[in-house]
């Protein structure tokens, strides 16, 4: 699948967890535990830990996003040759639908005594 932003976060999805990062670094600075700010903010205790451990060794600007994760690497020929994710949905369904169909077939058949593959 193709993200937006040529990364797996929009920008906006970057943003949103990067305040809620910068968040746990201002009750870190409080004196708030890391369970106690996982549970406030409603994210994982691991999280939590690992933020503070960051928050501790390099302050509040350590917790900030470095941006997209990585550049899309395919070119625009690649790029045009890519199924829609849509579509492998869509095909995968009607693959089980045939499946399933194809085996209670099987089933009746073997059933009433017949070989039918």
């Amino acid at each position: 699948m193709r993200y937006p932003d040529d990364g797996g976060l929009t920008a906006a999805d970057r943003a949103r967890r990067e305040h809620v990062r910068l968040l746990a670094a201002d009750l870190f600075a409080d004196g708030m535990s890391p369970p106690a700010v996982a549970d406030g903010l409603r994210v994982s205790r691991k999280s939590a830990y690992s933020w503070h451990q960051t928050w501790e060794s390099g302050g509040r600007d350590a917790l900030r996003s470095a941006g997209p994760a990585s550049r899309c690497r395919l070119d625009d020929d690649q790029l045009g040759r890519l199924v829609p994710c849509d579509m492998i949905v869509s095909l995968r369904r009607a693959l089980v639908s045939v499946t399933f169909r194809g085996n209670a077939a099987r089933s009746v058949a073997v059933a009433q005594g017949n070989r039918c593959w």
